[in-house]
């Protein structure tokens, strides 16, 4: 918990000419004072002032609720003193025309599709909470056995045909967990299926864990997932999916008949978990709308004294339902970052360079907002944005946790040290799921995403609400407040610098990690990867180590444009999964040695010019 009075290093700076905190930044008087008097501002009352209001109507993207949030933050914003402003976008969204699953049993079972009442918080039981859905689910009308594929990997699907379970035309009943449901539900349909029912087991997040909402954080049984299948592509599947709570699950076991499974086929629900199918036709009929709609990026400005340069802060804000903590959490964490930045403002600071803050749309059906955003603005983005920093979940827990390319990892520990009194803050490779992927896949540009987490059992459901943050996400909203000054001071320390402020060592673990797992794969792929690229990592670690301790003043465009290159080379994703090195993962994917040779060839030439527009 952080106290009201500024850390130890700000009070001691003060009294001091100039600090240098060792992420590369030269922090003088006046800098200190301006980073003490920021911390001062964000509170935990205003972020829970902003839960509360987020709270009120659901916001899936599109809806009346959704542009109602738009204009409070833009509103907000303006309030707090930024420019701020909607930038709409035109997007298919989809929703649920119909939804019906059935067990044709004698009786026929007919399921209630929506999340299980829970009388202790009603907010998640209102009417505008809807019925969970797919986004991108195909359409279709299907009845045909069912055939459970435990977590749907592809371990799973071969276990069955060793047991001659067929799982062509049949539903399969997939379990989250392992992976990204849009990489789920495109395995199933690559091996036939004819259709997904998707749900979460208690093994994986509910009561096997701990005790469930809203007697402790984890999933509830009657919680159901929502979430988009549609893949970086954005394209709907061709066969139906829907997502059903664990005790729609367990009725579907309960009529199963078959051999029982591996051991860790087994979740925890009170049934067996065969390989076989169900005795009794499983009914599963899906029709969704897809409609184009408008939907609305809010964007707000410090404008800096060289706009040509920006810092982005950004985190998405629409939900699945009411969604407190995803991403409400990133949302009141940036108003508060707004609130602070405003009050600089107020007192004659303006940054070197703009700080621009986004509240993105369309996130939970594809990232949609801020992709747009990327194409929109990418000449822009590309000639000047020196740093993303996203929050999502900002709040969920009590784990502090981070993720981003290197170049921005000696700023992000020197405000973790500061700011949040986490000297070994350890920052893991940007994977996917989030708004950071537009930025740092598609221009390079140098991602940090930052946040506490915990577990989270009413994710993607209408109980993820003001109840459950107060509760077991966030009590007293602390974690709002500190992480809205982490970003806040990040953002205010990397617009303000001389020079761009990357370093380029930290770059080493990366790679070095990255090739070594290249090597893995083409090991059991009987393929080869040749000793160049490694001699090119070896000098390009001499050459960053070269660059990294040189005094002299660097020159700003050669700085991002080498990190953009190095970001491209290095950092890639598949679903929720961090790849590295995506040219030659592509390659290792397609089994062809010559494809793997191009593509050690072409990432070694990009990596050496890199190591020699640095050495200039």
């Amino acid at each position: 918990m952080l106290n009201s009075r500024p850390p130890l290093a700000f009070r001691v700076g003060i009294a001091m000419l100039a600090l240098v905190l060792g992420t590369g930044l030269y922090v003088g008087e006046a800098q200190v004072s301006t980073e003490a008097m920021f911390l001062r501002v964000p509170s935990a009352s205003g972020a829970r002032s902003s839960s509360q209001v987020i709270n009120e109507r659901s916001h899936y993207p599109g809806t009346p609720g959704d542009y109602r949030l738009a204009t409070y933050m833009r509103d907000m914003m303006e309030r707090f003193g930024l420019r701020a402003w909607l930038e709409p976008l035109s997007a298919t969204v989809y929703t649920p025309h119909v939804l019906r699953l059935q067990l044709l049993a004698s009786p026929i079972v007919t399921f209630d599709l929506h999340d299980r009442a829970i009388p202790s918080d009603p907010d998640g039981s209102r009417p505008d909470a809807g019925v969970p859905f797919n986004a991108g689910s195909g359409n279709g009308d299907v009845r045909a056995p069912m055939v459970y594929v435990s977590h749907g990997l592809e371990a799973d699907y071969a276990a069955l045909a060793r047991s001659g379970v067929r799982v062509g035309g049949r539903i399969v009943l997939v379990r989250y967990g392992a992976e990204y449901r849009g990489n789920l539900a495109a395995r199933a349909a690559q091996h036939g299926a004819a259709g997904v029912i998707f749900y979460s087991d208690p093994q994986d997040g509910g009561y096997a864990r701990g005790p469930v909402y809203p007697d402790g954080p984890y999933r509830p049984l009657g919680a159901v997932q929502r979430g988009d299948v549609m893949g970086n592509d954005n394209r709907p599947l061709r066969i139906p999916t829907l997502p059903v709570t664990g005790q729609t699950a367990q009725r579907l076991l309960a009529d199963m008949r078959g051999i029982d499974g591996p051991p860790k086929w087994a979740g925890a629900l009170p049934v067996r978990y065969p390989i076989g199918t169900t005795r009794s036709l499983v009914h599963l009929r899906v029709e969704m709308n897809a409609r184009q709609r408008t939907l609305w990026n809010t964007i707000g400005e410090i404008t800096g004294n060289d706009p040509t340069q920006m810092v982005v802060l950004g985190g998405h804000r629409d939900a699945w339902v009411y969604g407190v903590t995803d991403d409400g959490s990133g949302i009141a964490t940036l108003l508060e970052v707004a609130r602070g930045l405003g009050a600089l403002h107020r007192t004659g600071w303006t940054p070197k360079r703009t700080i621009r803050i986004a509240g993105w749309d369309g996130e939970e059906i594809g990232e949609l907002g801020s992709s747009a955003y990327v194409a929109a603005h990418r000449s822009e983005l590309r000639r000047g944005c020196i740093a993303y920093i996203n929050t999502d979940e900002a709040a969920s827990g009590p784990a502090l946790g981070a993720a981003g390319t290197a170049a921005l990892v000696p700023t992000l520990n020197g405000v973790a040290r500061d700011v949040l009194r986490a000297p070994r803050l350890r920052v893991d490779a940007p994977a996917g799921g989030s708004d950071f992927e537009s930025f740092v896949y598609s221009i390079g540009t140098p991602v940090i995403d930052i946040g506490y987490s915990g577990p989270f059992g009413t994710y993607h459901s209408p109980y993820d609400d003001l109840r459950f943050a107060a509760t077991y996400a966030d009590p007293g909203f602390v974690h709002h407040r500190a992480i809205a000054q982490a970003i806040g001071l990040m953002a205010i320390r990397l617009a303000a610098a001389g020079t761009a402020s990357y370093r380029f060592a930290p770059y080493a673990g990366a790679l070095d990690a990255g090739l070594a797992a290249m090597k893995k794969v083409a090991l059991r792929s009987g393929l080869v990867i040749g000793p160049m690229l490694a001699t090119a990592v070896a000098r390009f670690e001499r050459t960053a180590r070269s660059y990294d301790a040189a005094s002299s003043e660097r020159d700003e465009g050669k700085a991002l444009k080498a990190a953009q290159a190095l970001d491209l080379l290095a950092y890639s994703a598949n679903g929720y999964a961090s790849v590295a090195f995506p040219r030659l993962a592509a390659a290792l994917a397609s089994g062809d040695q010559r494809a793997v040779d191009g593509a050690v060839a072409s990432t070694s030439a990009e990596l050496n010019g890199v190591s020699a527009q640095l050495a200039q």
